[in-house]
This record gives structure tokens, sequence and C-alpha cells, in this order.
């Protein structure tokens, strides 16, 4: 709420619908950043390395994938596809939690993953905090990019 000039409000744990699956999930948290005309609603979702964290990481991310997948507008409350942002606990547990979503074929075709880590959402701004895997198309591999949300600034 410090962080971010723009917020608007947030939730914990609010709840989305995979449709194809039946079923309703509770993310972590969702904050809403807001400025004029312009809103958006950041879905964190937090991964922790614990015991087969792997198999309950690739099974909510099913979910997930299935969520903005189908989504419509309203669905599960929102007027617009939230962001999906997934916490992770360090550098290395990011590129790790990334090798799960690629393995297992999880990224939604309507919709990016950013990742971040505790000491990034502990800085005094967020406004960069956010982190996207991109395929170099020229060597085939994957590269993370900053990404900046200029209406958290």
């Amino acid at each position: 709420m410090r962080k971010a000039k723009n917020f608007a409000s947030y939730k914990v744990k609010p709840q989305i619908t995979a449709k194809m699956a039946g079923k309703e999930i509770k993310t972590h948290a969702e904050v809403k950043i807001a400025k004029a005309s312009k809103s958006i609603s950041l879905l964190f979702e937090v991964v922790r390395r614990e015991l087969g964290w792997e198999e309950k990481f690739v099974d909510r991310m099913r979910l997930f994938q299935d969520f903005y997948n189908n989504f419509v507008q309203f669905d599960s409350g929102f007027e617009i596809m939230p962001q999906l942002i997934l916490v992770c606990e360090d550098e290395k547990h990011m590129v790790e939690t990334f090798k799960q979503v690629v393995a297992n074929n999880l990224l939604p075709e309507k919709a990016k993953i950013y990742f971040t880590t505790d000491l990034k959402q502990n800085d005094t701004t967020l406004d960069k905090s956010f982190i996207e895997f991109v395929k170099d198309e020229a060597t085939g591999k994957f590269k993370a990019n900053n990404i900046e949300i200029k209406l958290l600034g």
C-alpha cells in the first residue's frame, strides 16, 4: 500500500474459477492499482520450496492456466484480465519455478506470467520489481527481462 502511488485496494485470498476443471481456487492476494480511468488487478501467488512443491505448483498452475485461457470479461469479478505474479523465495527459485512452467506447458495462451522474489517486494518501490522470461528467437533460450508497471510508479 505504501509502495505504490496508485494503490486502489487489496483483497486477501480472492477466489478465481477454473471453468473447464470446475474448480475454484484462492490466490494469495489481489492488489488493484488505478490512475484516472486505467486500472489493473495484480494476482499474487506465493510459491514456496516445501516437500513436493513442484507437484503442488503444477496442479495449481493448471487451474490458473484454465482460468486465463478461458477468461471472458467479468469472470471471477474481473472487468479485465488480471496480471498473475508468482512470488518466489529468491532468484534461483524463480528460475526453478519458471522451468516447471515450461516443462509442464503451463504458459497461458492469453496472458503473461510475471515473477518476483521476497526481497524484490521489500524494495522501497515496486515499479521495477517484476521479471518476465522471454524466449530469445536467435538462441532459443529464455532470458529474464525486468518489467516496469508504470501504474505502480
